[in-house]
């Protein structure tokens, strides 16, 4: 990303509500069975931080990434109202490199550079687990978003086909259409 990339997402995230609320991510709220184990977490693009401060509350330690810093504040005020613990590191995630084998967790909502792939693979511990949502191909009949920025049918099962798939959906229901992977490094 630019600092073009940057100045928007912090114009996007400034001021006092949050635009995606408080609430975690539905796909990982509904699966909170796989997160049982604690240890350290990566949420990848974490924005306002709604995913980190969950995970945060079932005992993780958290790193928040996002480029927006506006973004990364709101997500410290959020922890700090939820009395939790999370770590916020302000970061280019198209030129990002990540620690081997350092996280029992890996979060990414709504968030696609393909060459994280690869990284997200290497962070993760073994036995860890991965949680991924983002937009798919189908979104482009309901928005304006580049074809770059969404992902092909069963691009996450081929991404991460080295891993146990736990959990994989794909939906397409209007004003919607994203696929949702959980999955584990063995």
């Amino acid at each position: 990303m630019s600092f073009k990339d940057k100045e928007k997402w912090d114009t996007k995230y400034d001021g006092d509500s949050y635009i995606t609320g408080k609430e975690p991510c539905e796909w990982l709220k509904s699966h909170a069975e796989f997160l049982i184990k604690g240890g350290k977490a990566l949420d990848i693009a974490a924005g306002e931080g709604r995913n980190s401060v969950f995970a945060a509350s079932l005992g993780y330690e958290v790193v928040s990434m996002d480029i927006s810093e506006i973004a990364l504040k709101k997500a410290q005020r959020l922890a700090n109202e939820k009395n939790v613990t999370i770590t916020t590191l302000s970061t280019d995630l198209d030129n990002s490199s990540l620690p081997e084998n350092e996280y029992d967790l890996v979060l990414c909502f709504n968030f696609l550079e393909r060459k994280l792939f690869q990284e997200i693979r290497k962070t993760l511990k073994s036995g860890g687990i991965l949680f991924y949502e983002t937009f798919s191909v189908d979104y482009l009949k309901y928005s304006s978003f580049k074809k770059e920025w969404v992902l092909e049918h069963n691009e996450l099962l081929k991404a991460f086909n080295d891993l146990r798939i736990l959990r994989y959906q794909e939906v397409d229901e209007e004003p919607k259409a994203f696929a949702s992977l959980i999955a584990q490094k063995l």
